[in-house]
């Protein structure tokens, strides 16, 4: 199911060039991420103190959760991308030596 976009992700990770770009578009995705989430939740939670005396407002706790779903998503990407430039790092570190 997932079979082309995995290899597209394992060729991006193995080409130094590309994971960098990457990481460093992902910074800026999940950054935006952060505060588009932030604002949702903010608007659910005003949306749900409104209706609250009227019994509603909680379908809005569900729409607020999708950009944090989102936003880990980015952030799991970023966090092994980061790991793989690490490893990589280290590995050309030791050649060196």
């Amino acid at each position: 199911m997932f079979t082309k976009y995995d290899q597209q992700f394992d060729e991006m990770a193995a080409d130094p060039v590309r994971r960098r770009e990457a990481i460093a578009r992902l910074t800026t995705h999940r950054n935006r991420m952060f505060w588009l989430a932030l604002f949702i939740m903010l608007l659910a939670f005003m949306e749900f103190w409104r209706q609250r005396s009227t019994g509603g407002g909680a379908q809005f706790g569900f729409v607020a959760t999708m950009p944090l779903v989102g936003l880990l998503t980015l952030e799991s990407k970023l966090r092994l991308l980061r790991v793989i430039e690490r490893l990589h790092k280290d590995r050309e570190d030791k050649k060196v030596t």
